[in-house]
């Protein structure tokens, strides 16, 4: 059984989220709290395994809480409630460095929390699952040279992930080289008012540059882009001279789509892509990963005992077009050495 302490200053959100878990056999609602230092109180009589903390509380707001409820209980596991704002991105942001697992958007009502229904459920049960990786690790970021060499037609990455996706971005991208000579391409389950912020975020601890994708953008070797979050990032163009194209359809469940990315990537790429599935809910990116292999590129699957959630990579793996499985450690120094393996096809 797993005990879930629910922390928010809402009475309904409290309500909503206490109704929506008890739903499942597995979970158990221990207790619940108005503001921070309530909830640290709980944490010490009640031990969690897992507890939902709203950001923005009276007496004491979730930040500030976090890094109580880490000292007394360090074995919990914190998913962070946090608002659809710019503001609650920069906060979200933190509180992952902070040692939070994950977090969720705050609802605006009952509906709308229903409709999250299975995503919170399961984040619940990954993080109970889940020991938690800190961000503190992450090296902090070396001066970036005034110049870069540019490479000719750089073969591209492609990258699809969900849940879990900030810690172990967190944990990859700081270890690719500066004088890495490829486009990264991520497509991240991610809320589009918080992608801008954790590119920023990225970029302060990468060697490579990293940032939101804009539309008509130009792909350059040596930088990682990020798509925006609730619409579908496509490469076209040729490889030359490849762009983001930002489109809608509704007909992909989510939004970005790793399988939109991946095949679209293969497309202009060809056997000059890499793709890769890591850390998430559900299978996107396995009908990408195949339209990978089509083209002849070349494809890796995060190792899902080792991945926050299993099922994205597992699911990837499943198609039998995975040619490499390693844990996100070991992703770094297997980009570099594809990278070079492509190249040197020329």
């Amino acid at each position: 059984m797993i005990k879930v302490l629910v922390v928010d200053d809402s009475p309904f959100i409290r309500l909503a989220l206490k109704k929506l878990l008890s739903s499942e056999q597995d979970i158990e609602v221990v207790g619940e709290a108005s503001n921070g230092k309530e909830a640290i109180e709980l944490v010490r009589t009640l031990k969690p395994d897992v507890i939902t903390l709203d950001i923005n509380m009276p007496i004491m707001d979730g930040l500030t809480a976090l890094g109580e409820i880490k000292k007394v209980c360090p074995g919990c596991k914190v998913i962070m409630i946090s608002a659809l704002t710019k503001e609650g991105a920069e906060e979200t942001m933190e509180a992952l460095r902070r040692g939070a697992f994950d977090f969720i958007t705050k609802p605006t009502d009952y509906q709308e929390l229903f409709n999250f229904k299975d995503e919170i459920i399961e984040k619940i049960k990954a993080a109970y699952k889940t020991k938690l990786r800190s961000f503190e690790a992450v090296p902090t970021k070396p001066t970036r040279p005034e110049t870069r060499a540019e490479f000719t037609l750089p073969p591209a990455i492609a990258i699809g992930i969900s849940t879990g996706g900030p810690q172990t971005l967190s944990v990859v991208l700081p270890r690719i080289p500066e004088t890495f000579p490829s486009p990264i391409l991520i497509a991240i389950h991610m809320p589009d008012t918080f992608t801008e912020t954790f590119a920023r975020h990225l970029d302060s601890i990468c060697q490579l540059k990293v940032k939101e994708a804009e539309e008509g953008e130009v792909i350059r070797g040596g930088h990682v882009y990020i798509s925006r979050g609730r619409i579908h990032m496509v490469i076209k163009g040729t490889p030359a001279r490849a762009v983001v194209n930002y489109v809608k359809d509704d007909s992909y469940i989510y939004k970005p789509s790793a399988d939109l990315l991946l095949s679209s990537t293969a497309q202009v790429y060809r056997r000059n892509t890499v793709g890769v599935v890591m850390t998430g809910m559900g299978n996107d990116g396995s009908k990408g990963i195949v339209e990978v292999k089509r083209a002849g590129g070349i494809t890796v699957a995060e190792d899902p005992k080792s991945a926050i959630l299993w099922a994205m990579p597992e699911n990837a793996i499943k198609t039998g077009c995975v040619d490499y499985v390693v844990r996100k450690e070991e992703l770094p120094d297997l980009l570099v050495r594809l990278v070079e393996k492509v190249r040197s096809y020329r």
